[in-house]
Parts: structure tokens; sequence; C-alpha cells
């Protein structure tokens, strides 16, 4: 390095006066901050190169939540002029690192003596709840390593609402007048932190039972002006039937403490869950991107500046640790939740030759897409035809009501009272962690005779014989009308069944076996899931009522515990719960995605399963 000459060794330019000479000379005179920067260059090159005195590792803070970040960071001090080296290993445990390292370096000149400060900083995110610590930690310097303590934190379910900053100086890195003469204190200057926000999923309850409601929320906790908010990610809720709860347009904000300090709360997202099988079930991070709007005030008396922010959060896995439902009672068909039961038949008189119509409701806080109809017997006399229904879900606040709705068109066969029995639909109680049965009062209909038309009477008593005669022989006939009506049909049915049986090729399950591909053959050709899903459903009935003696109102639950008292073998016991579950899935499949794979599946299963009990 070229040594600077000194001022009063300049020569005077040739033909320059000795005062234009003194004037050079002063514009050239270097300043004061100029012969303080060449003394520190020649002390620096007198200096040996930098030796280690104090290499240290920190995690902090002691104690975070589990949305929350900690800052891992090994710091080496030194003397001399040359540039810092080192090179760290070290293991963790019930930690991760987010992203790359931060690196902050620090020179110091102070008392005649030359520090410097290497700092490499890591963000580290926490996998679960308990003890979390960086052990292991060897840092490598040019002439030998050095073995550092393990430190641990505490990771806990709530936030500690402690604001993370930067290293202490990070912020003036490539200020070389503080590397030299170090930090020069500003009292309007604000030290830059986090932005003091976090994401949080709430589930409630955490271990609901099979077909209970589970409520999914999502909450932002802020004390940061929000300007923009975006999701990135979502849950995908498998396993569950899901419903979108809407949010107001103006969302709405709660205070909450935390901590002793003092958050909005905000829910972004919010769905209904119902559970579809027994079992723990992960609900993945729910991850969202926002803008915070900070303000600086960098000069006294001057305005705030807005300084926008970009974040990304994301909650915790949740697990829901869903509870099989207790042995079912005979006649449980699947409902859960706080339901009622009622019944009207109108008109409650009516004559021969006319009909009824009973309507059966039910309704209440759950979901009962895929309830079957109540089983009605009618007394002798009267006859009930198969019934219309339709259902719907609302919304009840945060919780799903479900209708269901089935109308019977009620004949009388013959003039007389009639008592129906009262229709009984068995459900469980999450609230009382028991089974119970919804019935109504019994219901009585009048059915009298056939009023005859004025005109038909005037004749009668005019002395009309042959007419007399045919309505008689009309009002014998009449009873005998609805028999007249159903025996096509029956003889359709006879023919086919004589079919069968001619056809039959020597299968174990003779006559089940084809009335069961044929019934397949009608369900594949079904187009909504939930229609072909009940027609395979009544079709398993059947066949496990003559093959097994199963009682058709057993739910399908109970089919394999059955079947596995009466000796079926092992291997036909697990493929009948797979296909229960596929019957599951597609009585819901309205609310899941495409159903293509699930409808091939389940038939196919069908298909295997009969060959195997054959």
């Amino acid at each position: 390095m070229r040594t600077p000459r000194h001022p009063s060794s300049v020569e005077t330019p040739r033909g320059a006066s000795p005062g234009r000479s003194t004037r050079l000379h002063h514009r050239r005179r270097p300043t004061g901050r100029l012969y303080s920067g060449i003394a520190i260059l020649f002390f620096l090159i007198a200096l040996p190169a930098w030796s280690a005195e104090e290499v240290k590792a920190t995690l902090e803070p002691e104690t975070i939540g589990i949305d929350q970040t900690a800052t891992f960071t090994i710091e080496v001090h030194g003397d001399g002029f040359s540039s810092l080296r080192f090179h760290p290993d070290f293991e963790m445990d019930n930690l991760e690192v987010q992203g790359n390292a931060s690196r902050f370096e620090d020179m110091t000149f102070s008392n005649g003596r030359l520090s410097r400060t290497l700092r490499l900083s890591w963000q580290v995110r926490p996998l679960g709840l308990g003890k979390a610590r960086v052990r292991a930690i060897v840092v490598h310097l040019d002439d030998r390593e050095v073995r550092l303590p393990a430190t641990e934190i505490k990771v806990q379910q709530e936030p500690t609402g402690q604001i993370q900053r930067l290293p202490h100086g990070a912020q003036d890195e490539d200020d070389p007048f503080q590397r030299f003469f170090g930090r020069m204190p500003n009292p309007w200057r604000r030290e830059p932190q986090q932005p003091d926000v976090f994401l949080r999923a709430e589930v409630q309850p955490a271990r609901p039972v099979v077909g209970q409601q589970v409520l999914y929320t999502i909450y932002l906790y802020t004390r940061e002006n929000i300007a923009a908010i975006a999701p990135s990610g979502i849950p995908t809720f498998k396993g569950f039937w899901v419903r979108d709860i809407p949010l107001p347009q103006q969302l709405p904000t709660e205070m909450v403490d935390l901590d002793g300090r003092r958050y909005g709360r905000v829910p972004l997202l919010k769905k209904a869950l119902f559970p579809l099988r027994p079992g723990p079930c992960k609900l993945e991070p729910a991850t969202i991107d926002l803008t915070v709007e900070r303000y600086d005030r960098s000069f006294f008396f001057g305005p705030a500046v807005a300084r926008p922010e970009q974040a990304r959060l994301q909650t915790a896995v949740q697990t829901v640790d869903v509870q099989p439902l207790p042995p079912a009672p005979p006649g449980f068909g699947g409902a859960v939740g706080q339901l009622s039961l009622s019944a009207q038949l109108e008109p409650k008189e009516i004559r021969l030759g006319e009909a009824a119509t009973l309507t059966v409701r039910l309704s209440g806080v759950g979901n009962l897409q895929g309830v079957p109809e109540p089983h009605l017997k009618a007394p002798p006399g009267l006859t009930l035809l198969p019934p219309q229904q339709e259902g719907k879900e609302d919304l009840n606040g945060s919780a799903v009501r479900g209708t269901r709705i089935w109308r019977y068109a009620v004949v009388p066969d013959r003039a007389g009272r009639f008592t129906l029995d009262s229709p009984k639909i068995t459900y469980f109680d999450p609230a009382e962690s028991q089974y119970e049965v919804a019935t109504t009062p019994d219901l009585a209909l009048t059915a009298m005779p056939a009023v005859t038309p004025p005109a038909e009477a005037a004749k009668l008593a005019a002395g009309a014989p042959a007419a007399r005669t045919a309505g008689a022989s009309g009002r014998r006939w009449l009873p005998v009308l609805p028999w007249l009506v159903a025996l096509p049909w029956g003889l359709v049915l006879v023919a086919a069944l004589v079919r069968q049986r001619s056809a039959r090729n020597g299968e174990a399950l003779g006559e089940e076996g084809h009335r069961m591909e044929e019934a397949l053959r009608q369900a594949a050709a079904e187009e909504r899931p939930r229609q072909m899903a009940l027609r395979i459903e009544e079709a398993w009935r059947d066949l496990l009522h003559s093959r097994w003696g199963v009682p058709r109102e057993t739910p399908p639950s109970r089919w394999r515990e059955l079947l596995a008292g009466q000796g079926v073998e092992a291997g036909a016991l697990d493929e009948l719960g797979l296909l229960i579950e596929d019957l599951q899935y597609l009585r819901f499949a309205p609310q899941l995605s495409t159903t293509d794979a699930l409808r091939a599946d389940a038939l196919a299963r069908c298909r295997r399963l009969l060959r195997r009990l054959s």
C-alpha cells in the first residue's frame, strides 16, 4: 500500500506565486476525518489476523406458542482485521428450520482495539408441544473446533405474544462508520420487529362420535393493521361430509387477552364437519398470506410513513379423534343429532275410492342425509303406497339443521275406523351419549262408504232396476279393483321368477345370486350416487335375510358382526366392511368430489363378495 505524502512535501507548481501556492495547499489539505481514517488504516495494517475469543449459541425466546417461531443464533466474537469464518453443525429435536440463515457482521474500534462479531441466525418452527432443543452444536473455526452445550425452549399451546426482533445491530450492517466507531444513538428510531399477528385453527368438539357435527374455525389474532388477506392452503377434510358456514361481509371482531396482551380476534373460515368413520382424522395446516400495514415516524414532528410488510401464517395440524357409536339397537339407521318426529294425516275422514296423505317429518340439529324411511305397517283394510321423499339442510347460526319428509298415500280397502301405529325412528343423541326413539301419537282414519251421485239416486227412485243392478255390481267390484290393477305386475313377476328358476346354472346362491346380479345392473343405471347406494344396500338386505336370516331392519354396521357369528370367513367379512364404507361414502356423495371411480369400485366389490359367499 502506498503511503500518502504529507501536505508539507507538496511542491509548488512552476510559475505559481507563493500566495497562490498557499491557497492551493489549503484546498488540498485533508480534513480531520481523513486524518483519523489514515491513522486507523496505519494501525490496522499492524494488527495481526483475528483470533476468536468467544463463541456462543442461543435459542430464544424461552417459551413460544405452537404457531410461533423461535430464533437460533450462533455468534463468534474475536479481535483482528481479517474476516471471520466458521462453519456450524448441529441437530434439532422437535424443531425444523424455516428458510436460510441470516448473516450479520459487525466491526467496532474502541480504545485502540478492533473487534469483530459474526452472527448467523435461523428461524425455527416447533413440530409439537413440550420441550424443543438444539444439541450437538459444533463450531468449526480455522484452527480448532468449539463444542457448545445444548439449548432448549418450551412449546405450549397458547401463543406467548412476544415480539420477535431482529438481531441487535442487524439493520446497520451496511454502515461502514458504525462498523468502525460503533452505533450512534438515535432517540427517534424504533427497533424493527416482526408483525404481532398469528393464525390458529380450533375444532369443537375434539372427540366427536361418528355423524356428530364438528365446528372447524380459523381465527386470526392481531395487534396490527391488516391491509389484505389471501388464503393459499385449506385442508382437504378427507373422511368428513362438509358444509360451509358463510361469514358476514363485515367480519365480527372481538377482543381477547392472551398472556396479558390484548388481541383482536377475527374468524376467517368456518365449516361444519361430519365424520363418516371412527378413528383419528388429521386436518392439514391452513395457510394464508397477508399484508400488514406498519407506520414509521422517522423525523421529529414528521408525518407517519406507511410501510407494508408481507407475511405468511400457518396453523398447526389438527387431529380429530372420532369415537365409534355404541352398539346400536334394532332399527337404527344412522341418524345422529338432537331430533324430533312429527306425523300428520289429512284428511282424517275419507270415502271409499279416495286416499288420505300421511306426512312424516324428521327434523333437528344434525346431518340427516341417508336416513332411511320409517318402517310403517298398515292395519288390515288399509294400503300404504311407497312414500315420496324430500329433504333439505339449513343453518341455525353455526349448527346444521336437517329435515326429511316422507309422504305416504293411504288407501282404504273397506269402510270402517282404522288406527295407524305411530312411526318410530331411532337416533343417537351426542348430548346425552345414548340412543333415543323419536315417535308420534297414533293416528286415526275413518273410511266411509262411497256416496251415490244425485242423478243416479233419482234414477233408482224412478224404478231403474238395470241401473240399480249395475250400480250394485260396480260397488261389488270396488274392493277387487286394487287386485285387478296389481294382477298384470304380479304376472310379470311370476314370469321373471320362472325364467330365473329355469336358467339356474348350479351356483351355490342360486336365485339369490341372480336377484343380486339384477339389482346390481339396476343400481349401475342410477345416475344419482345416493340412489345407487340405496339400491345396493336393499339388495344386500334381501340376500342376507334369505340366506343367513339377518333381519331386514338391521343397520349395515352390524352385518359383519352377525355374519361372523355364523362362521363366515374373515376375508369375506373384511370385503363386506369395505363395501359398507363405500356405500356410506356414496350416500353422502352429493357433497363430495366426483364418484365415478367409487361407483365402479362398489359394484366390483359387490361381485367379488358375491363370489366369495357362493
